[in-house]
């Protein structure tokens, strides 16, 4: 990973970590290990990921199309889940 991937991931994980703090206190999520809280990181993890999408999209000139990402994003989980029964 080049730096100035590595510099944009880092602030992407920073900015989600702010957005995941505000996210358990708004839902008075006080057990970080529990199951609400593991929810509550999934949908900023999501939420992230499609306003990377989004921001791919506009800067290409394409349309943005939430369908097209949810389609996408289960693809890519069954994806993963099929690799890690292989793995397992």
């Amino acid at each position: 990973m080049s730096t100035q991937h590595k510099q944009a991931m880092d602030a992407v994980l920073q900015a989600a970590a702010h957005d995941i703090v505000a996210t358990l206190q708004e839902r008075e999520i006080n057990d970080r290990h529990g199951e609400e809280a593991d929810l509550a990181v999934l949908d900023v993890a999501i939420l992230h990921a499609y306003r990377v999408f989004m921001r791919i999209c506009e800067e290409n000139g394409l349309e943005v199309d939430a369908g097209y990402f949810a389609d996408l994003a289960a693809d890519l989980a069954e994806e993963v889940a099929q690799d890690q029964d292989y793995e397992d």
